[in-house]
């Protein structure tokens, strides 16, 4: 630094003095805490100038001899001294609030209350719970100076739970430790992340319930103060997002009421939308209480006052003598309940969201049902009907909501309407059922088989259902556990038909207390499996329950929440072959979790319930496909235990060999040794596979050439040993032809989910690292900047990596050369497409080329970070020149990997006839059309295209079906939604086919027929558009 830097910043320190000498001079007391913050906030800025200085003067003296100092030097004196008057003067300040602490404490008498032991807090790897582990961590054992450091590091270990457990630090100590913690949680972004998708995963609000409405309240302002704590503060912008997502997850009479409140055009902020929220729980509260307290007065004597106590009946029961079913519920004051969704809501039959969503031939048993006019929809009988009004379609007295096709079961007319049908047997599949009947007798609560198990170490309470196929899990439970869900679309129905919309399954190990029992199983998710269970406290005090017995669910009588169902496939392995009768109601049912309560106790609660689910699968799951492609889904929020131990697993385990290649290594969920006998099933399915063979001498002839390749390259390797070594796993395979490829004709498929003699497969104990490339929207959109485009794949990408030697027999395979040759025994030295953790590998394997060598290759370390899908690069650059480039180094990067790029294509010749021949795959022209990731791209014109398949004289002659437009409309892949208003069109034609619940094999009406014919005439011609790809202009002026 020269003479005059030094001058200006003791200028700077001399300003800073001069502020705080203002503050000592002009100091008065006022506030207790406040000045005591204030004064030791002064001195600390005091000690911090004071090094300063100290540092200053270090620096003039650094100086060169010739400079002149003493008039600097005699400055920073002063300031110094004067630095340490001020410092006096704020201790005194002090020290008297420390005599007034020491005299308060000596005044204030001693307690002789004993308070609780507190407990150490827990930390169990939660980003969002890291800061308050560890500020009350640091208070109480961080900041203890009676602890040396070996204490606090055994302090700190036995904390941190789960995950956070396996935290490694550099050394075995307290403070390297905490720092680990602190690299790993303090991530402001994983932060963010986190409670932004906290605020949008808030589940929907379907009733208007205060607790629920009360839930989302405190989860928003929760989230927000954690936003604001990251320094992220809020704006009029985000509040109008927010409260937009907000708005959607209310039910929808508070959403009509929010509105109805806005008495301005301007924008509510988020404040707002949350007061009325507030206001919104204590009506609804305060009408609760009301209707409580209506309800608790005796019938019978507000029978004798007059008042009609026919509306505390249950409106689901009509006739006295059948069974209560199903529902729970709290009736309404002056409303009169829907009688087919029995919601109390102003609506007529024809606007009934749930009359609505049944086919038309429940609708029509509904009319009968419900002594419903099957012509208008009124409330009277069919005969006596003066509408003159026909159905839409076919012009019969019935209404057009109950019309079904000719080729079905026929709806009667409005004269045949009282004839008697058998009830339909509904196709859907029954899993589940829980009833309880309704008797002149005491009432009986017949219990539930609840159990306690863990998951994870932690205790949760299920209910164990041998009638149903499938397991649950409550969303809050999964939340709560942490589990990764996966998600799906399927449907599951209750009683009625009333449907429930699945969208996650997640897996699970459930185990008992003491682990004896475990099983891995897949559980779906839904928002709640039961109310609370039993529904109120039943008295034991005259059960003698065996002193010595353990029960599964040591609280079976107090009304919990159920966290799991478990169903069929576990059921019977959970349940043993003892039982104790403890009287004619109740026995003790043995289990691996212990003894089951099962039976009746008499109760004064007198509500029945009723559990009926059944799944919806089938071609309705295809649908989703077709609308998925637009849906932006940010599963990357959820950070799941797969994820980092796929990354920790792979970073500890990968290596490379002198020739560049990778070795890699699987991660397990569970240890191999799991897996059961293979073999025996991959020589059965090789025995039929060969019968295809046999039949098709041309896929024969490429099956030996893909096995020959795959020996002749080394990628796998024949074993000799007769002996079988202690774990091994044999993988079926078959072959999927495929026509339009010319360098892959056919592609053989390895089935690494074919379950062993334990039900385990290789691919259900394997780890799935999920997707860690960037998404095909973005690398499309990202394509189109670039004015000279460049496209190329990966040859055999998988089979470029080794996989390590000690996991190879779990990749065997079984062949013969012929149906009547021997069989041998092979097995994979590369990694497996088949394998659920193959393409994690892949990808990772990538992301560590670009890490080891992309800094020899800049150009090539970005376009593999961001222009990579699976193996397809689609990039490109600015400029002939600057395209050579990034194209020379994409090839020298991986080969320093082991790999080859191949499947050149380019809107530029000159990059082509640089290409790489050897493989007989490049042309040296510019090709007339490529793919690219499901789109056309025309080089020559530099133009995006589609290829979709429409076929007109088949629409023409053939019956048209849900199914055959279904098939047409799944052949529309638009990803950058390009053709958009075609997309949606086919929607608006799929919306109304779910609408009118057609079968599908059902003929379409002759109205949606001719739209429908309309349509795929004019979706041939999409295929002539022509779109440029390039979106900027060269020469635009600004």
């Amino acid at each position: 630094m020269t003479i005059t830097e030094l001058n200006r910043k003791q200028t700077a320190y001399k300003n800073k003095m001069k502020k705080i000498e203002q503050f000592v001079n002009s100091f008065q007391y006022v506030d207790e805490t406040k000045d005591y913050i204030e004064l030791t906030s002064k001195l600390n800025s005091i000690n911090d100038i004071l090094k300063e200085l100290d540092n200053l003067q270090n620096d003039y003296c650094s100086l060169p001899d010739k400079v002149e100092l003493n008039n600097s030097l005699e400055i920073l004196s002063d300031m110094e001294e004067d630095a340490e008057k001020f410092k006096v003067s704020i201790l005194v300040f002090l020290s008297k609030y420390e005599e007034q602490k020491t005299e308060n404490a000596k005044s204030s008498p001693k307690s002789h209350i004993k308070l609780p032991d507190l407990p150490l807090p827990t930390f169990s790897g939660k980003f969002q719970e890291f800061e308050n582990f560890k500020t009350q961590f640091m208070s109480v054992i961080g900041n203890n100076d009676s602890l040396n450091e070996s204490q606090k590091l055994m302090y700190l270990k036995s904390a941190l739970k789960n995950e956070a457990a396996l935290i490694q630090s550099d050394q075995d100590n307290f403070d390297s430790l905490i720092k680990a913690l602190e690299n790993r949680y303090e991530n402001k972004r994983a932060l963010v992340d986190i409670h932004i998708a906290g605020i949008l995963s808030i589940n929907k609000l379907h009733n208007e319930n205060p607790t629920q409405i009360r839930s989302l309240i405190d989860t928003v302002r929760n989230h927000m103060r954690s936003l604001k704590n990251l320094k992220l503060e809020s704006n009029s912008l985000s509040d109008a997002i927010i409260l937009h997502v907000l708005n959607n997850k209310i039910d929808k009479e508070s959403q009509r009421l929010f509105q109805l409140s806005l008495t301005t055009t301007q924008v509510p902020s988020l404040q707002d939308f949350l007061s009325f929220l507030e206001v919104r729980c204590i009506q609804l509260e305060s009408v609760i209480k009301s209707d409580f307290a209506e309800k608790s007065i005796p019938i019978k004597n507000k029978s004798s006052s007059g008042v009609n106590n026919s509306r505390w009946k249950s409106f689901l029961t009509k006739d006295k003598n059948k069974t209560s079913t199903a529902v729970e519920s709290n009736p309404n004051q002056g409303q009169k309940a829907c009688v087919i969704c029995n919601q109390f809501k102003k609506h007529s039959v024809y606007n009934c969201e749930m009359f609505l969503n049944r086919s038309s031939l429940e609708r029509y048993e509904l009319c009968k049902k419900h002594n419903i006019c099957t012509n208008c929809l009124n409330f009277h009988p069919s005969k006596s009907c003066t509408s003159k009004s026909r159905c839409q379609i076919c012009s019969s007295f019935h209404n057009t909501k109950l019309h079904r096709d000719k080729t079905d079961v026929s709806i009667p007319s409005t004269a045949e309407a009282f004839i008697d049908t058998a009830p339909k047997v509904n196709s859907e599949q029954c899993f589940a059922l829980r009833s309880t009947d309704k008797k002149n007798s005491k009432p009986m609560k017949y219990l539930m088989s609840t159990a306690v198990a863990y998951v994870n170490g932690m205790p949760v309470r299920i209910i164990l259902d041998s009638a149903s196929e499938i397991n649950f899990i409550s969303s809050d439970c999964a939340i709560s556990l942490g589990l990764k869900r996966n998600r799906i679309h399927s449907s599951v129905s209750g009683i009625n038909g009333l449907a429930q919309d699945i969208k996650y399954e997640t897996n699970a190990t459930i185990s008992n207390k003491d682990n004896s029992f475990n099983e891995s199983l897949k559980f779906m998710v839904v928002p709640k499996i039961s109310s609370v269970t039993p529904s109120c406290n039943l008295d034991i005090s005259k059960l003698s329950l065996p002193k010595h017995i353990k029960l599964a669910d040591p609280s079976f009588h107090k009304p919990a929440n159920i966290s799991m169902l478990l169903g069929a496939q576990v059921f019977f392995k959970i349940i043993k072959a003892d039982q104790i009768k403890i009287n004619d109601s109740i026995t003790l049912q043995n289990s691996v979790f212990n003894y089951i309560v099962t039976g009746g106790l008499p109760t004064a609660d007198d509500k029945l319930h009723c559990f009926l689910l059944s799944e919806q699968e089938g071609l309705e799951n295809l649908i989703p496909k077709f609308w998925q492609l637009e849906s932006l889904e940010d599963e990357s929020l959820n950070l799941n235990s797969q994820t980092k131990l796929c990354e920790d697993h792979f970073v500890n385990n990968h290596r490379r060999d002198q020739t560049g290649h990778y070795i890699v290594q699987m991660a397990f969920l569970k240890e191999p040794s799991c897996l059961g006998e293979s073999k025996q099933t991959a020589i059965r399915r090789l025995n039929s596979l060969w019968r295809k063979l046999e039949a098709n001498p041309n896929l024969q002839q490429l099956y030996r050439n893909f096995i020959h390749e795959y020996l002749a390259m080394g990628h796998m390797e024949q074993v000799f040993e007769v002996s079988e070594p202690t774990v091994a796993y044999y993988m079926p395979h078959h072959g999927v032809l495929r026509p339009d490829s010319k360098s892959t004709p056919l592609r053989t498929v390895f089935d690494a989910s074919c379950a062993t003699s334990t039900g385990e497969s290789l691919n259900s104990i394997l780890a799935n690292g999920g997707v860690i490339q960037d998404e095909l929207f973005a690398i499309l959109l990202r394509f189109r900047k670039n004015r000279i485009g460049l496209i190329s794949d990966i040859k055999k990408m998988f089979r470029m990596i080794f996989i390590d030697e000690s996991q190879r027999d779990l990749l065997r395979i079984v062949w013969k050369e012929s149906i009547d040759d021997s069989i041998k025994t092979y097995k994979m030295n590369r990694v497996v497409y088949g394998t659920t953790c193959a393409p994690y590998l892949a990808q990772r394997v990538l992301k560590q080329l670009v890490m080891d060598d992309g800094h020899n290759y800049p150009l090539a370390a970005s376009a593999v970070s961001s222009d990579m899908y699976m193996d397809d690069l689609l990039t490109g650059a600015a400029d002939i020149y600057s395209a050579k480039q990034l194209k020379e180094q994409l090839i020298a990067l991986f080969r320093g990997g082991g790999m080859q790029l191949h499947k050149w294509s380019s809107n530029c010749k000159e990059l082509l006839a640089n290409s790489e021949v050897s493989d007989g795959d490049v042309s040296l022209t510019i090709p007339d059309e490529t793919k690219a990731l499901g789109l056309l791209w025309r080089p020559q014109k530099d133009s995006l295209a589609f290829s979709v398949s429409a076929n007109v004289d088949t629409c023409e002659s053939s019956k048209i079906t849900k199914r055959s437009v279904l098939s047409t409309t799944a052949r529309i892949f638009d990803p950058l939604g390009l053709i958009s208003p075609v997309v949606t069109k086919a929607k608006l034609l799929m919306q109304e086919l779910w609408r009118l619940k057609l079968d599908w094999n059902d003929s379409l009406p002759i109205q949606l027929e001719s739209q429908w014919k309309r349509f795929v005439t004019f979706l041939s011609t999409i295929n002539t558009l022509n779109i440029p790809r390039y979106i900027f202009l060269d020469n635009a002026l600004k």
